[in-house]
């Protein structure tokens, strides 16, 4: 029992090394990685329009929210599209970046306690 139990473990541990270094192999050649400072960012009442605004922009692979630091870094096809495009995306939807300011409009559809550090003034949210 116990030598089937270790074959199992063993065969599992192989799947999955096999199956990591196969996603490593899938990313295309010019897949690149940007951070882009979003100092209007909150509280994760704004993680929606986030997602939302990079599973849209084309070109986009995955991203990572780092909410502490207030970054998101995005995988990208550098063919398809580059940071600067990417943080104008961000921006158009209503989050302020390190070089863009939130449009007005998009700021009327973020959660009532982000409106303000969107705008670029203080504020403190409450989740």
């Amino acid at each position: 029992m116990k030598k089937i139990a270790f074959l199992i473990l063993l065969l599992t541990a192989v799947c999955g090394s096999m199956s990591a270094q196969n996603m490593q192999k899938e990313l295309p050649p010019d897949a690149k990685t940007t951070q882009i400072a979003i100092p209007g960012y909150c509280c994760k009442g704004l993680n929606a329009t986030i997602e939302n605004t990079l599973a849209y922009e084309r070109g986009v692979i995955s991203w990572t929210l780092d909410p502490e630091h207030k970054i998101v870094s995005v995988l990208y096809r550098s063919k398809k599209t580059t940071p600067d495009k990417i943080e104008k995306a961000l921006s158009e939807n209503g989050m302020r970046t390190e070089h863009y300011a939130a449009n007005p409009r998009a700021i009327k559809d973020l959660p009532k306690c982000c409106q303000p550090a969107a705008r670029g003034e203080d504020a403190s949210c409450s989740h």
